[in-house]
């Protein structure tokens, strides 16, 4: 006799780690999110008021930005044939990524230079693109299973955010100056949104390529040290510095080394721990049962 067939997935071909971006792309990604976003966190502090940090953010910023270029550029090992990637900008989002980066720098150092030619707002509109171009660069990659999400520009515009504020704070301790509450209050909203977007992202899909290639950011102690490190720790921190003032260089300070290294730490492992290609799979596969009578 035989029992109705059945239709199984035949993995022709498994996922394996994708082998083109190692730590260079990350530095990349960390540094210029990292850039981009202390300067776009500048430059609205400096519109409520406080415009001490924009003098550091104007030479600071890009020097973080082409560093991270300058790293994914070593990379290749032939720098100069990374000029052709200029040519491609109809159809390339790195293109696009380079341009953007090209324009920041010199908008924010014309900026310093030139201060009432008005230059800041585009500076940091070029910043914020350069961050989606980023993030739109990796959810273009089909065959990366974790990358391919239309979320993945939203994820690199939290992460700026967070590593932006959190650099953003550090700066105005180092320079004397503690934080507001109403600047602690920013930075703590921007923390939580970050979380909320991150823990989003890792449940983004039921695709079971996607959840395999993101189990690393999702289970065991990677896991806890990306979003409770990451995450949780400095919105402790904060809080702390909100209800104890006098404490509250010590923990804000914490809180922003924390939320600096829980991106980058955030981004190495969502390159490298998750940089699976996705499998080669037959989803029509039909096997019939039989049975003796």
């Amino acid at each position: 006799m035989t029992t109705p067939a059945t239709r199984v997935p035949l993995e022709l071909i498994p996922a394996t780690p994708q082998r083109v971006w190692g730590m260079p792309a990350v530095l990349n990604f960390t540094l210029g999110g990292l850039g981009c976003g202390f300067y776009v966190a500048a430059a609205l502090a400096a519109a409520g008021g406080l415009d001490e940090a924009m003098g550091l953010a104007a030479w600071l910023a890009p020097t973080l930005v082409l560093a991270g270029f300058a790293a994914v550029a070593c990379e290749a090992g032939r720098p100069l044939r990374g000029l052709r990637v200029l040519r491609q900008v109809r159809t390339s989002w790195m293109s696009r990524e380079l341009w953007l980066g090209g324009v920041f720098v010199a908008l924010a150092v014309a900026d310093s230079v030139l201060p009432g030619w008005g230059l800041r707002v585009p500076a940091a509109a070029a910043a914020a693109g350069l961050v989606l171009a980023q993030g739109a660069m990796l959810s273009r990659a089909r065959a990366m299973a974790a990358w391919n999400v239309p979320l993945m520009p939203v994820v690199f515009t939290a992460s700026a955010a967070v590593s932006g504020a959190g650099l953003l704070v550090l700066a105005e301790l180092l320079a004397g100056r503690v934080p507001g509450d109403g600047f602690l209050w920013i930075a703590l909203a921007v923390l939580v949104l970050g979380m909320v977007v991150w823990l989003a992202y890792l449940r983004w899909s039921p695709d079971p390529a996607f959840a395999r290639a993101t189990a690393p950011l999702r289970v065991g102690a990677p896991a806890i040290e990306l979003v409770v490190i990451g995450y949780v720790a400095p919105c402790v921190l904060i809080a702390l510095a909100l209800v104890v003032p006098p404490w509250a260089p010590l923990p804000t300070a914490l809180a922003a080394v924390l939320a600096i290294a829980g991106q980058a730490r955030a981004k190495s492992a969502l390159i490298v721990a998750a940089g699976q290609r996705r499998p080669v799979t037959l989803a029509t596969l039909t096997i019939p049962r039989r049975r003796s009578a």
